[in-house]
């Protein structure tokens, strides 16, 4: 859901009864705020996050954040994400994030969503898995989310929220191993280095041209050194910049000069300069193919207007060429594969999420079990010892019947009690029996933190 929008205190903003209900509910276990880029925009994302360096200090001063029993910051270029364990009022997460980011509320809070106990694990499962990205299926968000994880745990800052990221964990990597969510190239770059993969089976023995290193140029150059070139060079009008894009993708520049012996050794062209006219001719491939006719080499036109004459294609069957249309309609493609994984994505994450939330009634209900059960067993051993003293005049052997008796009554006496509560852990309506269950008994309140009893 959209989260309420705070003006200004408790007492003028709109969504504050939420809030108040919100802040004594013992039931809410989790809850995100955040926001990305579905609603708020690049400058919005920009003010409102918190840098990393910044993130010792904020976790510092989580003591700030009354109620939280567990914090994680996520925040990245496209998402800016609180998640909070425990009875945290809404309107205290806002001025808590406005405070740490340094930007007044009003500035972000429109585009915020707020989620809550279930629908907050099955968004950070989305996250994990790379289907609330912006690049469906993208792998490199679930380190992200590692990342904020191990940082807040480093600052002693989880809390709670221990099991939550490691069920998030799980489901990300069960999204990228049993589904194809994250296969078949998303963009330009990758796209060429997958048509490239299909027709020479690897690219770390080909040697690659790159001609124009600005954004596009750029982009598929570093795609191509992050999946091994075996040569890679890049060519430039300007050769400062084609130096600098060289040494960055650990390549080789070539000069404007020597741009046809850096085509006669290349497999594989790949063409984006902003030229007004073609660079590469039919007569530069026709002196190419001389004594290289069976040679296979691979040209893709990044560029509009087009960098490579189409017609170099009539000149010998060994060469093939791709323009940007054909490469967008592989990455088109592609995204409908990856869109047909999400639904067997969708399932994963329900699965996790039901487990999540099993385990999590069971902790709630386990501490109440034992502490009933301990309160009792202390009173009948008080109870025991009284009853013997007043008949010394049994038997060792009749002392341990007596013994046996009672705890077999307590034992007949809790089990009914112990079956149906057992079973309140994985029924969220009757989670709030428990606390019926501890004010009837007077039993001592238990909070588990990363699975230790504090």
């Amino acid at each position: 859901m959209k989260a309420a929008w705070y003006h200004t205190g408790r007492e003028s903003a709109p969504g504050v009864a939420l809030c108040w209900k919100i802040e004594g509910a013992r039931n809410v276990k989790i809850q995100v705020v955040g926001i990305n880029h579905r609603d708020a925009p690049l400058a919005v994302r920009e003010r409102a996050a918190i840098a990393p360096e910044r993130l010792p200090d904020v976790y510092r001063q989580a003591s700030n954040l009354s109620g939280q029993e567990g914090l994680v910051v996520l925040s990245t270029c496209n998402r800016t994400e609180i998640y909070a364990a425990g009875p945290v009022a809404l309107v205290d997460l806002f001025a808590w994030w406005e405070e740490q980011a340094g930007v007044p509320r009003g500035e972000f809070a429109e585009a915020a969503f707020w989620k809550q106990d279930g629908e907050a694990a099955q968004h950070l499962m989305r996250v994990a898995s790379g289907i609330d990205s912006m690049v469906l299926g993208e792998t490199q968000i679930l380190g992200q989310v590692k990342d904020a994880y191990h940082v807040a745990q480093e600052q002693g800052a989880v809390g709670r929220l221990h099991r939550l990221f490691h069920y998030a964990f799980r489901a990300g990597k069960r999204a990228h191993s049993e589904t194809d969510i994250g296969k078949n190239a998303l963009s330009l770059g990758y796209a060429v280095v997958e048509l490239s993969k299909k027709v020479f089976g690897r690219i770390d023995d080909r040697t690659v041209l790159v001609i124009g290193a600005g954004e596009t140029g750029g982009l598929v150059a570093r795609h191509l050194g992050a999946q091994g070139a075996g040569r890679l060079f890049i060519a430039n009008r300007t050769s400062s910049r084609a130096a600098a894009l060289a040494q960055e993708v650990g390549g080789s520049p070539v000069s404007w000069d020597e741009l046809f012996p850096a085509l006669e050794m290349a497999d594989i062209v790949v063409s984006c300069t902003s030229a007004p006219g073609t660079i590469i001719t039919r007569e530069m491939i026709q002196r190419l193919v001389k004594g290289q006719a069976h040679k296979f080499r691979f040209f893709f036109d990044m560029a509009v207007p087009r960098d490579i004459d189409p017609a170099i294609q009539e000149v010998s069957r060994s060469i093939f060429l791709y323009d940007i249309d054909d490469v967008t309609r592989v990455v088109d493609a592609n995204l409908a594969k990856r869109q047909r994984e999400v639904r067997k994505v969708e399932k994963i994450i329900t699965q996790e999420t039901a487990q999540l939330e099993a385990e999590l009634g069971a902790s709630q209900v386990a501490p109440v079990i034992r502490s009933l059960r301990e309160k009792a067993e202390a009173i009948r051993q008080e109870e025991l010892a009284k009853a013997l003293n007043r008949l010394p005049n049994l038997s060792p052997d009749e002392q341990a019947v007596v013994a046996e008796t009672t705890r077999l009554i307590m034992n007949k006496f809790l089990n009914d009690a112990m079956v149906s509560m057992r079973s309140w852990g994985g029924d969220e309506a009757k989670r709030s029996y428990l606390d019926a269950v501890r004010e009837l008994f007077r039993l001592p309140e238990e909070t588990r933190i990363d699975g230790r009893m504090v």
